[in-house]
C-alpha cells in the first residue's frame, strides 16, 4: 500500500514537472486542477521538488529575461517580460485592471492587448532599433478587468532587417488574440526607413 503511493506520488510530481517545464506560470490551483488534486498537495509537491512558488518563479524569469533585452528598454515593454530568447522567443504578462478597461465596462481595451503583442515582438529580436513595419491582427475573445494575459512571440523567417514574429495571448489555456508582425530592424541614424 505505501509502495503504491510512493509510485502515485513520483508519477504525479514527474507530471507536475512536465507542466511547469510546458508552462512555468501555471498558479497552484491551475495545477491542482489539472492533475486532480488539491492545493495543498500541490504546496507539497512543489516543496519537495524545490520548485518556488509562482511569485518567485515569476521574478527569476524576468530578471533573466530583462538582462537580454536589447531593442527596447524593459519599461518600454507593455507586460512584464519573463522570458526571452532573442530571435527565438519572448514571454510576457499583463495582468489587467480597471485602468486598461474601457470607460464604464469591465471589458479590457484592445489596444492594449494589441499593445502587449507588438511590443514583445519588438522585444523578441536582438537589434538595437525595432520597430513595426506592419501587422496582421485576430482578436478572438474578449478580456477582462483581472485577467491574467500571457502572450508568447516567436521569431520566424528573417531576411535582412525584416523579421516575421508571430504573437499568441491566452487566457488560462483559451487564446484570445493571434498576429503576425513583421518587423523591422532600422539603423538609427538613417532616419528609420523600413521599406530596408
Amino acid at each position: 500500500m505505501r509502495q503504491a503511493r510512493s509510485e502515485l506520488k513520483q508519477k504525479r510530481q514527474k507530471r507536475l514537472m512536465g507542466l511547469l517545464d510546458s508552462d512555468p506560470l501555471l498558479s497552484d490551483s491551475e495545477l491542482a486542477r489539472e492533475l486532480s488534486v488539491s492545493v495543498a498537495t500541490i504546496r507539497l509537491d512543489r516543496g519537495a521538488l524545490n520548485v518556488p512558488e509562482l511569485r518567485e518563479r515569476t521574478r527569476q524569469m524576468a530578471e533573466m529575461a530583462s538582462s537580454r533585452l536589447t531593442s527596447m528598454k524593459q519599461e518600454e515593454v507593455l507586460g512584464e517580460l519573463i522570458e526571452l530568447e532573442p530571435n527565438r522567443l519572448a514571454l510576457s504578462v499583463l495582468t489587467t485592471s480597471r485602468e486598461y478597461a474601457f470607460r464604464h465596462t469591465l471589458l479590457i481595451a484592445d489596444h492594449y492587448i494589441y499593445a502587449q503583442a507588438a511590443t514583445l515582438a519588438i522585444a523578441a529580436v536582438k537589434e538595437d532599433m525595432v520597430i513595426v513595419g506592419s501587422a496582421r491582427a485576430r482578436f478572438r475573445y474578449s478580456a477582462h478587468v483581472g485577467d491574467r494575459l500571457i502572450a508568447c512571440a516567436k521569431v520566424g523567417t528573417h531576411k535582412g532587417n525584416k523579421y516575421v514574429v508571430s504573437v499568441h495571448t491566452r487566457i488560462g489555456l483559451t487564446e484570445i488574440f493571434a498576429a503576425r508582425f513583421v518587423v523591422v530592424a532600422i539603423d538609427n541614424d538613417a532616419g528609420g526607413d523600413i521599406r530596408g
